[in-house]
């Protein structure tokens, strides 16, 4: 059965199963922002010369990054426990919105502080009062857009998930073109951005509202939840700052060893490889909604959900392989001469990510952190110090190639636990918080 088939089917099955509505959507919400995410690059790469398009995609990085080491794990930590409180569960969501909200803003602020040492091509930043405090508000935006997800998901309406994004990715289209483009590489920054911001107020007002009766954005303390949901949040949160590192490290290694022009053809090879992540992630992160509700069931949904990532990733691999340079010329002839081979190693790098996937969201279920985290230092340690060892020797491809060997070699230490894990006909219900 082809991939296209197999995503036909999960449509198909998705009006009857949670399991499937949600893996379909999820995975629709990622297509929609990865393909509205081609045609955004693309337009950037027509209106910004390469040296700015490296500087907006460095920044988006950079923000996203400090969103993410600010988010404290709450997005896993409200899928896997909303299903335990349902009856307290706007509060749990509300005051998770404030304690990140607050953090990022602290994190924002620290990375602003150092950013000569550890971004030296991002300083101009903190020399404008505009862009520093944009840079800020965006920060905390990204975190709490995250967390809006993270609700979402743990209610079981990921559709709303994929109306928030694209809305989002529709919005900041003509953004750095139509309001921003007097301030360059700035501007493709701030145009993510404001269709970002907008796209969390939406959220706020219509979709929370819908999914949590009730529900109105507030400033909120609960301590009583949130000192057992915080350790847990807090293991996925370090397990998931090392399994996003490559994605936020790997512009910024590439803006600082080898400039700005080859941090935008990177970027681009990038965003086109991860399209495929769509595959394992987004089936994944349903299972992990739908196994927080019901791990009696989790065995048999596992083995299913590893059939559906296997059979969709390897013909999806398959075109990008063959097609991959061609779509890249899109960008431009330097984006097709310098993405190509890199885009390979790291397409190829998604089949053994599904097993990956598939055992770090198997052990989110059963609150065995200790294995996650294992896992996903393994993942860091490899990928990112075998990139920054073939970066200056062998250019690009360097990072393909050490993300490619991190991802492979895991999923052969893990494939017989995994296999043992989808083998058990139940897990253990989770006490109740």
């Amino acid at each position: 059965m082809t991939g296209s088939r197999l995503f036909l089917d999960i449509y198909l099955k998705s009006r009857n199963s949670s399991l499937y509505n949600n893996a379909f959507y999820l995975m629709l919400n990622t297509l929609s922002t990865s393909l509205l995410g081609f045609v955004f690059w693309n337009v950037m790469t027509r209106f910004f010369v390469p040296t700015q398009v490296g500087i907006g995609s460095a920044l988006v990085s950079a923000s996203s990054l400090v969103g993410i080491l600010t988010g404290l794990g709450l997005r896993i930590g409200l899928i896997r426990f909303v299903p335990e409180i349902r009856e307290r569960a706007v509060l749990l969501i509300n005051a998770s919105f404030t304690l990140v909200g607050l953090v990022s803003l602290i994190g924002a602020i620290t990375y602003l502080a150092g950013i000569k040492y550890w971004s030296p091509a991002l300083e101009f930043v903190r020399e404008n009062i505009v862009f520093l405090l944009l840079f800020m508000f965006f920060t905390v935006v990204n975190a709490l857009s995250v967390l809006i997800d993270g609700s979402l998901i743990a209610g079981r309406d990921a559709k709303y998930v994929f109306w928030k994004n694209t809305i989002t990715s529709i919005l900041k289209m003509p953004l750095p073109i139509l309001i921003f483009a007097h301030l360059k590489g700035f501007g493709i920054f701030a145009g993510v951005g404001t269709g970002i911001a907008v796209g969390v107020f939406i959220a706020w007002l219509f979709f929370l509202p819908k999914v949590y009766k009730g529900y109105f954005p507030r400033p909120a303390i609960a301590k009583d939840i949130m000192q057992k949901v915080l350790p847990y949040s807090f293991a996925n949160y370090t397990a998931n700052l090392l399994n996003l590192s490559p994605k936020y490290i790997y512009p910024l290694m590439v803006l600082n060893i080898l400039g700005p022009e080859n941090s935008a053809y990177f970027y681009i090879a990038w965003m086109m490889s991860m399209v495929l992540s769509i595959i394992p992630s987004g089936i994944s992160q349903s299972l992990l909604a739908e196994g927080s509700h019901n791990p009696k069931k989790m065995g048999r949904d596992g083995r299913k959900v590893l059939l559906l990532s296997l059979g969709m990733s390897i013909p999806a691999v398959v075109s990008m392989m063959l097609f991959g340079g061609w779509l890249l010329h899109f960008f431009g002839p330097g984006y097709a001469e310098n993405g190509t081979t890199v885009m390979r190693y790291l397409v190829l790098a998604m089949i053994p990510q599904c097993i990956n996937t598939l055992f770090i969201t198997i052990n989110q279920v059963k609150k065995q952190t200790y294995l996650i985290i294992a896992q996903t230092s393994f993942l860091a340690i490899v990928s990112l110090g075998v990139a920054y060892w073939l970066l200056g020797r062998v250019g690009l491809p360097g990072i393909g190639i050490a993300y490619l060997t991190a991802h492979m070699f895991l999923s052969l230490v893990i494939i017989r636990p995994l296999w043992i894990a989808l083998k058990e006909k139940s897990y253990a219900p989770s006490a109740k918080i």
